[in-house]
């Protein structure tokens, strides 16, 4: 009889929220704070992130299982959110929290295996 894996494998959205201070200075914090309460620990894991995600001027920022969403509105974050989870939208990077010379050097590393 097969053995049953005892653990789940954990389907959560992961968020990150840019906390970095260009975010915070248009409403990241109140972004943050809004996700924490808003959305089920059920939905998604909502976290601080404090590197830049380099996009300051189209910010406040926050990446969504990896896939950066700019210029979400404090008020609507939740909404963006569960929206981006059932629908993803095509302008999301992908990036993550990694800049682009961070992956520059990924890529790098990749090719010399």
């Amino acid at each position: 009889m097969p053995e049953e894996n005892s653990q789940s494998k954990d389907t959560r959205a992961t968020i990150k929220v840019c906390l970095h201070k260009d975010c915070c200075q248009k409403g990241a914090e109140e972004i943050y704070a809004n996700l924490k309460e808003g959305l089920s620990k059920e939905e998604a894991l909502v976290l601080p992130v404090y590197e830049c995600f380099n996009f300051c001027k189209e910010g406040p920022n926050i990446a969504i299982n990896d896939n950066i969403v700019k210029g979400v509105k404090p008020f609507l974050a939740v909404e963006r959110v569960r929206q981006e989870l059932r629908d993803p939208s095509c302008r999301a990077d992908g990036l993550g929290s990694k800049s682009l010379e961070d992956l520059d050097t990924v890529l790098e590393d990749i090719t010399k295996l």
